[in-house]
Order: structure tokens, then C-alpha cells, then sequence
């Protein structure tokens, strides 16, 4: 069995796979979002998507309506756990099964790199698609640096086969979304957080 298909199998495990991500530098993470949602209101409709065990619902406040988007059952059960009051729902990005304009914001954490670039691009029209005008991206992921001996390294044993330069992750988001912020730092991989947003319908180009 390969590495990438054993480690999946031992890290879908809801306790391990939360400490995977806490050892892969989730606070740091979390740090960088606080601010980014905390501008966002005291309530909304929130889609979390690839959204595992519902490690990041605790940024958002109480009152937001939250729900947990995973192709993974095993990592929904450990959010069902943690969460009971909120929704889990089994899918995957790249087809939503929510009704158009009926989010308020979507987070994407450490999701990109599962994807290749035609997922990719499509789970950001499935993004626009579901946000309201108005509405926000929160998306965080590594990013490829070649030259990054220890990010090099990590992906070599990350199930995630399709790691993307910045500057791609950037493009497509641009495609469906205004691209309010971004930007980059390095824990092991190197990161980038960004912000996009639905236009207005009147500047809507889509």
C-alpha cells in the first residue's frame, strides 16, 4: 500500500487527523483567519468547505449557522461529535448542494492541494455560485515552492497529489471572485490566505 493511501487511513481517524493538523501548524492557521473573520458580523450562513472535523467553526461566533462540507464520513462522525447543533454535510466542493446565493461565506482550509486544476476551477464556481452577493472566501492552503527543501518534502508524503503555485490559486480565484487580499508566509510549506468576494450582481462579469 503506498505511503499517501496509508497515512489517509490512519489520519481520517477524527482525534488523529485533528492533531495531524495541529502538528502541520493549524494555530498558526487560525491566527491568521482570526482577523479576517472577525470583521465579518456576529451572524450568517456559513460553508466550510472540505471542512473535516470542524476545526476552524470555533473562529466563527455562536450565532453564525454553520456547516461542515467533507467528502469523508469518517471525519464528519468526529464533527457530528463535537458539534451536534450544527450541519454536517458529505459532498464534495467541486458539486455544492446548496441552492444559489445562500451563504454568506465559504471557508477553503488546506483543501486546494486535494484538487487539481479543473476541481479546482470548478469548486470556485460552485463557490460563486452559492455565495451571496456580497459574499466572502476565506481560503487558506500550502502552497508549491520548489525551492522549499522541507515543503518538497512534506508533499512527498501528503496524499494531496496536486499542490499549485500561488500565482495559479490566485488566477482562478480572480476568475470567479474580486481577490480583496492575499498573502503569503512559511511555516513548513510556504502559505497563502486570501480573501475573494462575489461582486455586486450590477459588476458581476459572470
Amino acid at each position: 500500500m503506498p505511503i499517501q493511501h496509508l497515512l489517509h487511513k490512519v489520519f481520517a481517524v477524527p482525534v488523529l487527523y485533528d492533531l495531524a493538523q495541529a502538528i502541520a501548524g493549524a494555530a498558526k492557521l487560525r491566527a491568521m483567519l482570526a482577523p479576517e473573520v472577525e470583521v465579518l458580523g456576529p451572524q450568517g450562513d456559513a460553508l466550510d468547505l472540505g471542512g473535516g472535523t470542524g476545526m476552524y467553526r470555533s473562529l466563527l461566533p455562536g450565532a453564525w449557522r454553520y456547516t461542515c462540507l467533507d467528502p469523508d464520513p469518517q471525519k464528519l462522525s468526529g464533527f457530528r461529535l463535537k458539534y451536534p447543533n450544527d450541519t454536517a454535510l458529505e459532498a464534495s466542493a467541486c458539486a455544492i448542494p446548496c441552492p444559489d446565493a445562500s451563504v454568506d461565506l465559504c471557508l477553503m482550509v488546506a483543501v486546494s492541494h486535494h484538487l487539481t486544476s479543473a476541481e479546482f476551477t470548478a469548486a470556485m464556481a460552485e463557490t460563486r455560485r452559492v455565495l451571496r452577493p456580497g459574499g466572502v472566501l476565506l481560503f487558506v492552503d500550502a502552497v508549491w515552492q520548489p525551492e522549499n527543501w522541507r515543503g518538497r518534502f512534506l508533499w512527498s508524503v501528503d496524499r494531496g497529489s496536486s499542490p499549485k503555485a500561488g500565482s495559479d490559486i490566485r488566477r482562478i480565484i480572480a476568475d470567479h471572485l474580486e481577490v480583496e487580499h492575499s498573502q503569503e508566509w512559511r511555516v513548513h510549506h510556504g502559505y497563502l490566505l486570501l480573501r475573494g468576494r462575489r461582486r455586486a450582481e450590477s459588476n458581476d462579469k459572470h
